[in-house]
């Protein structure tokens, strides 16, 4: 069963919209960034004429386990050695994100270090081009 989720939150200065597909294991998410307040109708619209412009992050896989009653004591002290560690921080939304921001940030790396290498050769090729020239005498 696939299920979609909107939530559309206030992060300064503009609205956003987190939309979340969850299809049995599997999880992705996407945002949209709508600028001032969505009304209902806007959101509607969005829905209806963007939703195949929307950018999934790749599918992480969920880990569905069996709810068993915890203490809540115990409940208590889990959720603070989960909060004061860095992983896991934030909702599966904002991690998803997260790693599709690294993996953009990567690949743009990759191309910066291509474009800095061709850089490099081309200056190169022209410093030798102009010791022969000076070597020939023009």
């Amino acid at each position: 069963m696939s299920l979609c989720k909107l939530t559309v939150r206030f992060e300064e200065p503009f609205w956003i919209g987190l939309i979340e597909r969850e299809d049995g294991d599997s999880y992705s998410v996407a945002k949209h960034v709508f600028g001032a307040e969505p009304t209902t109708p806007e959101v509607f619209d969005f829905i209806r004429d963007h939703w195949n412009d929307l950018r999934f992050t790749h599918e992480v896989q969920v880990e569905v386990g069996e709810s068993k009653r915890i203490n809540p004591k115990r409940l208590r002290r889990m959720i603070e050695k989960e909060m004061q560690s860095a992983v896991g921080r934030g909702t599966k939304a904002q991690q998803a994100l997260s790693e599709q921001r690294e993996a953009a940030a990567e690949a743009r790396g990759v191309l910066s270090r291509q474009q800095k290498e061709e850089r490099r050769r081309e200056r190169f090729a022209k410093r030798a081009e102009k010791r022969k020239r000076k070597h020939r005498g023009r």
